[in-house]
């Protein structure tokens, strides 16, 4: 049977993270700012969520060089360039296994979502 470590996350009901068997699953991971009345743009939302996914990471006991796949939801096809200017501050090269989806959100005000795949080292 495998032990299930949680993270905090950004609602009392969802985990920042789960691990189980070596591996680090990351919830969706948004701007906080993105849930307000005045959401900041999509490279500000994305440098956000960003610097959320690291914490997340470091709180389960991991950094970006072991994240394995990366998922990134985007509200519009857009800001494909912006994404990838994001995640190339992160990721130089070559990163890790990614894919990015135009997504339509439950709340309008945020543009960018993002959660990951890691190895514990």
């Amino acid at each position: 049977m495998a032990i299930l470590t949680r993270t905090a996350g950004q609602l009392p009901s969802l985990p920042g993270s789960v691990t189980a068997m070596g591996l680090v699953y990351t919830s969706g991971l948004v701007d906080p700012a993105a849930m307000g009345q005045d959401p900041p743009p999509f490279a500000d939302q994305a440098a956000a969520a960003m610097t959320l996914l690291l914490a997340t990471l470091t709180a389960a006991g991991t950094d970006a060089a072991h994240v394995v796949k990366l998922e990134a939801f985007l509200a519009d096809a857009a800001d494909f360039a912006a994404w990838n200017t994001e995640f190339a501050k992160v990721w130089p090269e070559p990163g890790p296994a990614r894919t990015t989806l135009v997504a339509v959100f439950a709340l309008p005000t945020v543009r960018f979502e993002v959660q990951a795949v890691a190895v514990l080292p």
